[in-house]
């Protein structure tokens, strides 16, 4: 995931991210200095009698200025970070899409139309959703956990942190089942993306083959299979996440109970003025633990929607680190002749096959003769044809066109001499 978009981002991208960074610090600190002003805050309500409510107001106010600043940072965290996510993740389906158009024909028996769309479309948004989620929480929570511990330890008794270490436990335990039961079934959802991409696809372009043979049942029927493939799939992963968020607010509720519970242990036999400086302390110290929790939660959101964005990752890298089988010469010839093909003991192979298509194919036409190859569905006329254009190459034998090998020249330039009727139309 971070090889794929590292080795796509550009000056401004960089940029955009070290800003994130620096506002990210910025907002910590007055979301510290509320959590730090709380504890003042009880403190003067308690003394309110004997210094009056002024310094209740000047806390108050104190405390909605921080929470404004927050605000306004988090609006302009979230505007970079979107815009930087949608630049980073358009340069990437742009050099895919570039790649795709440069792939020969053979190259595309490693991909089907189907899969090269998911990927393109599908693949390309978990992608993106990962990455604008990094964005805006990957630097905040773990800033906010590490000032929430320092701060933390300026309250800190045995009897809270032991209390405050099982529930983060609990919650790591719990979080990591989860990983373990989400991650395989992402894989699998993103295969059936394409399988139903191609059933799709099958009925909508074949639609004439289908209803001539009155296949529509069929058709139907092989759809509803794979559609209800991917539903039971989809329902599991939202069953499993269902559970998370009610979860969460388990532990956060049940932490603030249990840090009560404890403190009211030490606050018994206390005097009144101890007791409300201990309790002053045990509200900073809910909340710090609060803070806590909630930055594990945005990591393990983080973290929930990572695996299936690796594996959308996986697919579009695959793409765009294929090797393309044919490439243009480094040192390219110019053309000797004018109008004239030639084969020269020419065989062709598909990828993965032990057995040629065409063999031993020579012949030569010269300017204003006209060739024709006749014979069944299958035999090779097309591959002929498209050895020509290198469309595919030859894997023995030459193709040469005006007297010059095809390998060893540019593609445009052999492609600008040919005039092409395929087979279906296409109109561009």
């Amino acid at each position: 995931m971070f090889k794929l978009l590292f080795k796509n981002m550009k000056a401004k991208n960089w940029v955009s991210v070290i800003a994130i960074f620096l506002l990210t610090l910025g907002e910590v600190f007055f979301m510290m200095q509320i959590v730090s002003y709380i504890s003042l805050l009880t403190g003067a309500v308690q003394n309110s009698r004997q210094n009056g409510v002024a310094e209740i107001w000047w806390y108050g106010l104190y405390m909605v200025i921080c929470a404004i600043m927050m605000a306004a940072i988090e609006v302009i965290i979230r505007f970079v970070a979107s815009a930087a996510a949608s630049s980073t993740v358009t340069g990437i389906r742009q050099k895919m899409y570039e790649r795709v158009n440069e792939f020969a024909i053979s190259d595309f028996a490693s991909f089907s139309t189907e899969s090269l769309i998911t990927r393109t479309t599908n693949d390309m948004q978990n992608v993106h959703l990962a990455w604008l989620t990094f964005l805006k929480t990957a630097f905040l929570a773990p800033v906010v956990m590490v000032w929430s511990v320092i701060l933390l330890l300026q309250y800190a008794n045995t009897s809270l942190t032991l209390v405050t270490a099982i529930w983060l436990v609990l919650l790591v335990v719990v979080v990591v089942i989860l990983l373990m039961m989400l991650t395989p079934k992402y894989k699998i959802i993103q295969k059936l993306t394409d399988a139903l991409n191609v059933a799709s696809r099958e009925n909508l372009t074949g639609v004439r083959v289908v209803r001539a043979f009155n296949a529509e049942t069929y058709q139907e029927n092989k759809f509803e299979k794979v559609n209800a493939a991917f539903t039971k799939v989809q329902i599991f992963a939202g069953r499993v996440l269902s559970f998370f968020t009610p979860f969460v607010m388990m532990v956060m509720t049940g932490l603030s109970l249990s840090i009560l519970w404890a403190s009211a242990f030490v606050l018994n036999g206390m005097d009144m003025e101890a007791a409300a400086q201990s309790f002053s302390a045990t509200n900073a110290f809910v909340m710090l633990a609060s803070q806590i929790i909630m930055s594990f939660v945005l990591m393990v959101t983080l973290i929930v929607i990572w695996p299936r964005a690796s594996v959308s990752a996986k697919r579009i890298h695959e793409v765009i680190t294929h090797e393309v089988s044919v490439l243009d010469p480094t040192d390219p010839v110019s053309f000797k002749e004018a109008g004239t093909i030639e084969f020269k003991n020419v065989g062709f192979a598909y990828p993965g096959s032990d057995k040629e298509a065409v063999s031993d194919i020579s012949f030569k036409v010269k300017k204003g003769e006209t060739i024709a190859f006749i014979g069944a569905t299958g035999s090779g006329k097309t591959t002929i044809i498209n050895m020509i254009p290198r469309m595919a190459d030859c894997t023995r034998g030459e193709v040469l066109v005006d007297g010059v090998n095809v390998k060893n020249v540019l593609q445009k330039d052999l492609r600008d001499r040919i005039g092409y009727a395929p087979q279906r139309g296409f109109l561009f």
